[in-house]
Order: structure tokens, then C-alpha cells, then sequence
């Protein structure tokens, strides 16, 4: 049987290959910014920018810049203490584009096969931490035969900063590696702007973190120490950590469970947790051996079948409930465990089970 011929390509004289098989064109791919400003005024249209991808747009590198925005409202809220601070879609723009060169994108993105990379951004004015409200969305995809897509999420400011610092940090690393033995002096240039996007998310990690942490301890320690005095018969709950995107996680085991429905219709699990932590939490707060757990909802319905003694791990957030019983009582406080996500402690499981 005769051997196969190999065809040339007319171009470069190789191997012709397959169109599935050949590098796939880069340098028309976009990476696409769309920003939703909520203002105290209402909410204004959607920024829509767009940037080669080639090298700017990564989500890295924008996410970085986000960062870089909410720290510069935080301190200029520190400094004025008023609305002023608050993120407006002209101070968005003006602040993105002092570091990136953009185009306007008035085009649907999911239908530009050109786009790569977007990051979905809302913002909103300052909570009570200080801080611009914000969410993001990175949805990456790169079409072909090895073509891939991912799609990260990431809720307050806090997870927003780590995050930029997580994607940077994965960036730098790639183009240390693509710099090893080579004498391309653009893959030199481009990973030392990104080592020094590198170290500017470390700094607003830190930042970040201090901030953030003064912000809680403040609140924590004005809920505890100064808290709300209720009518009698009439409670008032205070959540023990005010960080959002911070959750307690205990493990041990179940004791006594109970599942009931409220006036509401809504069905409640309470149960017992003996837990491993200590006689503190991880926040610091001091707590009962027997922890007092709540689930609601679907959750709910699903852990009344759990047995005693099962042991499992349990996230959620400390909450204080402060009450007056009556006028010749005074007030008691009762800590609970508002669980959100339950789970099976599957390392002190027996493996032949």
C-alpha cells in the first residue's frame, strides 16, 4: 500500500494541517467591560468598553484596576465622610481609562465571537463599611479544538480585591514560565508590568484587609458592648461578624434535633451541635459548648432526617439574640448558629461504612 503523500501549504511551505489543527488567530480578540453605576440618583446606562486582549485584556490586569478604584473611594470617603465618595459612572470612566486605552462597545457581547474575556461589574454607593458596593463577573471562553471557558463570581469589595489579587498572581506566574529560556523582549516587558500589577494587589489586599477588619471590629465591639436594650416581650437580633462574605465554619456532632413550621409557613431545623472549637470561635466571640443550630427552607426539610450523633460540618454566621422577658427581668442574650450550608464530616467517617 503506498505511503501518503504530504500535502504543502502554499503559505509556508509546512505540512498543510488541518483548520481544527492551526493556531488560531489572536489578534482581533477583544476583551469587553460592561459597568452598571447605581447612583443615589438612580441608576444610570451601562458603561460598554472594549480593548485588545492582546495584552491588557486579562481578567487579572482589569480586576486589578477595579481594586485600584474602590480603594481610592474608600479613602476618599475616609477623607470627606459624606455621599461625595460614592463610585459614579464619569469617575469610573475617567479612573479606567487614566490606565487602560478603551473603546466604546456598543455591540451585544455574546454573539462577538471576537470577545474573550468580559468582566460584568456593578456598583453601587458606599455601605456601612465605607466601602463602594460591588459584584463581579469574569466569563472567559476561547473557541477551537482546545478551546476552554470559565465563569468566576465574586460579591463585596473584600472578595472582589482577592480575587484581582488571585487572578494577577496566575497571570504573573504564566508569563514567568513563557519567559524561561526566551529572547522575545515582549514577553519580558509584559511580565514585568504584571509583577508590578502583582505587588499593587498585594498592597490593596493589605489594605483591603486592614480596613475591613477595623470596619468589623468596630461594629462588633459597638453591637457587644453597647447594644440595644429591648422592649420587654420583644428581641433584638445583632450578627456577631457584620462582614458580609465572612461565614464560621464548626465541625462535630448532632445531639437533640427538631424540625417545626412556623405562623409563616416557613419550616425550621433546630439542633444541637457539640462542635470542636473550643470555648471560642474563630471571630473570637465566646460561645457554648452545645452550640444552638438553625437551618430554614429546603435545608431545612432535608436535615430533619439526620440522626443524632451524626457528625458534620456546619457553615454559617453567629448571630446574638438580646431579649427582655419583662419589666422585672433583666435583658438575656442567646446565641445561635444560622447555618447555611451543612455537610457530612466525611474525615471521621469509617472508610468500610
Amino acid at each position: 500500500m503506498p505511503a501518503p503523500t504530504k500535502t504543502k501549504d502554499p503559505e509556508n511551505g509546512s505540512r498543510r494541517l488541518h483548520p481544527a489543527q492551526r493556531p488560531r488567530d489572536t489578534s482581533n480578540d477583544l476583551f469587553m467591560l460592561k459597568m452598571w453605576v447605581k447612583e443615589r440618583s438612580g441608576v444610570k446606562a451601562p458603561l460598554r468598553l472594549c480593548a485588545p486582549a492582546d495584552p491588557a485584556g486579562t481578567a487579572g490586569r482589569q480586576l486589578v484596576h477595579l481594586a485600584a478604584y474602590l480603594a481610592e473611594r474608600k479613602r476618599e470617603a475616609a477623607e470627606r465622610r459624606n455621599a461625595a465618595a460614592d463610585p459614579t459612572s464619569a469617575g469610573a470612566l475617567a479612573f479606567l481609562s487614566s490606565r487602560e486605552a478603551w473603546a466604546s462597545y456598543p455591540y451585544p457581547p455574546l454573539h462577538d465571537s471576537r470577545v474573550t474575556c468580559q468582566l460584568d461589574v456593578r456598583l453601587g454607593p458606599l455601605d456601612e463599611t465605607g466601602w463602594p458596593a460591588v459584584s463581579v463577573v469574569v466569563l472567559e471562553s476561547e473557541p477551537g479544538r482546545w478551546g476552554f471557558s470559565r465563569k468566576r463570581k465574586a460579591e463585596g469589595a473584600g472578595a472582589v480585591i482577592r480575587m484581582a489579587r488571585e487572578e494577577i498572581e496566575a497571570e504573573h506566574v504564566h508569563l514567568c514560565s513563557r519567559a524561561v529560556g526566551t529572547n522575545d523582549p515582549g514577553v519580558v516587558e509584559l511580565r514585568d508590568q504584571v509583577d508590578v500589577l502583582r505587588k499593587q494587589a498585594a498592597e490593596l489586599h493589605k489594605l483591603g484587609q486592614q480596613l475591613t477588619d477595623t470596619e468589623g471590629a468596630r461594629k462588633a465591639r459597638a453591637a457587644l458592648h453597647d447594644p440595644v436594650v429591648p422592649e420587654p416581650g420583644t428581641s433584638h437580633f445583632v450578627q456577631l461578624d457584620p462582614l458580609p462574605e465572612r461565614m464560621e465554619v464548626f465541625t462535630g456532632t448532632i445531639r437533640e434535633i427538631e424540625t417545626r413550621t412556623g405562623a409563616d409557613g416557613q419550616v425550621v431545623t433546630l439542633f444541637g451541635l457539640a462542635h470542636q472549637q473550643g470555648r471560642f470561635s474563630a471571630s473570637g466571640h465566646e460561645i457554648p459548648q452545645v452550640l444552638r443550630c438553625k437551618l430554614t427552607g429546603q435545608a431545612a426539610r432535608r436535615a430533619s432526617g439526620l440522626p443524632a450523633g451524626r457528625p458534620v460540618v456546619a457553615a454559617g454566621r453567629l448571630v446574638q439574640q438580646i431579649y427582655m422577658p419583662s419589666e422585672q427581668q433583666l435583658p438575656r442574650s442567646l446565641t445561635t448558629f444560622d447555618v447555611q450550608v451543612l455537610g457530612t464530616d466525611l474525615l471521621t467517617q469509617d472508610p468500610a461504612s
